[in-house]
């Protein structure tokens, strides 16, 4: 089995504050050894890849959206794109913050997924919670941050 918890991401070279940004959460929620077992039932592995690439990228068909889970192999592979000319023009900390609403969107898909097909239950919120007392980051902060480019946004991009 792999690990329970693996969030990477797969950027554009200017995007390169999403791979510091993860690398610090990835270390301060001790990613590693995080175990998602009290949050999910029937979901064993879950894979979060953050996506930021420039618009000509994502026609190009980079950083495609995913919202996966595979209930017989109990994984689930979420890949939510950020708004890359939102991320690339903001301040570090709106970045960071980006990112974690980008992480926290991924979550709630799998929940949301796992309701709609009743073959898993996964609780999101709890495990969100849960990140954000290790990241020390309140919901309040996040308030008004989009870390991640809505499906009408992408088809817009996408299909001109």
């Amino acid at each position: 089995m792999s690990r329970p918890l693996f969030i990477s991401c797969e950027i554009w070279r200017e995007a390169n504050n999403v791979h510091i940004i993860l690398q610090d959460i990835s270390q301060r929620i001790d990613e590693k050894n995080y175990s998602i077992l009290q949050y999910a039932d029937n979901i064993e592995s879950i894979a979060i890849v953050v996506n930021c690439h420039p618009n000509k990228h994502l026609i190009d068909g980079w950083g495609k959206p995913r919202k996966y889970i595979n209930y017989k192999k109990q994984y689930a592979d979420v890949r939510l794109p950020i708004p890359y000319n939102d991320f690339i023009n903001a301040d570090y900390d709106t970045q960071y913050l980006m990112v974690v609403d980008n992480i926290i969107q991924s979550l709630r898909v799998i929940d949301d997924k796992c309701k709609r097909s009743k073959k898993a239950k996964f609780d999101s919120e709890s495990i969100i919670e849960d990140l954000l007392k290790k990241l020390e980051i309140s919901y309040d902060s996040l308030e008004n941050i989009v870390g991640v480019l809505s499906d009408e946004d992408y088809k817009k991009i996408v299909n001109g």
